[in-house]
């Protein structure tokens, strides 16, 4: 099976599935073991309170999906970092769909939330969405926005991107790899009725992937996007 960049890709199902339920279990064993994360988080003085100990767990989850993935495929599979897509590219890649792509990819997840929002005006929103709603003074901001617009992009495009998406796509071909992958995006959100526009995305950056060969690039749009939503949510909470 041939990966993004023409090489041979050195994993298959089993490894994305393994990655994913090994997401699963650390969430378990974090829940499990809440109260002894809060006696360390005590101890080492940080704050008790909802913000911080989300801010924990969000951390803990990068570090485990970054190197379930890195473990998986570079020391199990002896895949080089190239072919999770780890690959410089030009400027104009950077600029042309990192930087303006982002901006566009969420203008799309936006227009395309519109239907959504007129249907189901009281939806729930997303659980970063709330801790972006409680903040308490700009350094909490800056502690999520670089959760969501750096932590989040680089784990997301390394699983679903880097890993899931060359998978499907030699089983599927580009089109409906990235359509499939992007759907895999959108399910794994754990939000029904936000599915739609996270699997576009989802499908939009695959697609961003294919045209420059490097995740650094989906990686920029990704943080491009959750960026830029953030400062949005965060400013219309300032100017109420």
């Amino acid at each position: 099976m041939e990966g993004i960049n023409g090489q041979q890709l050195k994993w298959n199902w089993l490894e994305p599935i393994l990655v994913y339920l090994g997401i699963l279990f650390s969430g378990l064993l974090f829940s499990f073991c809440s109260e002894e994360i809060a006696f360390l988080m005590l101890a080492i003085g940080m704050p008790q309170t909802e913000m911080a100990f989300f801010a924990v767990a969000y951390v803990f989850q990068f570090m485990v999906t970054v190197l379930l993935v890195l473990f998986l495929s570079v020391f199990v599979n002896n895949a080089g970092l190239n072919d999770l897509g780890l690959i410089n590219t030009s400027w104009s890649n950077y600029w042309r769909y990192g930087i303006m792509g982002g901006l566009l990819l969420m203008l799309l997840v936006l227009l395309l939330g519109l239907p959504i929002n007129y249907l189901q005006p009281d939806i729930q929103p997303q659980v970063f969405e709330e801790m972006l709603r409680s903040v308490q003074g700009g350094s909490e901001f800056i502690i999520l926005l670089v959760m969501g617009a750096v932590l989040a992009p680089v784990s997301e495009e390394l699983f679903y991107r880097g890993m899931i998406y060359p998978v499907v796509r030699g089983y599927l071909g580009p089109l409906w790899g990235a359509i499939v992958a992007g759907l895999i995006f959108g399910l794994a959100h754990w939000d029904f009725w936000r599915t739609i526009p996270l699997a576009v995305g989802g499908a939009v950056l695959c697609y961003f992937y294919e045209k420059t060969g490097s995740i650094l690039v989906t990686m920029l749009a990704h943080g491009v996007w959750n960026g830029v939503m953030a400062v949005i949510v965060y400013f219309s909470l300032i100017n109420v």
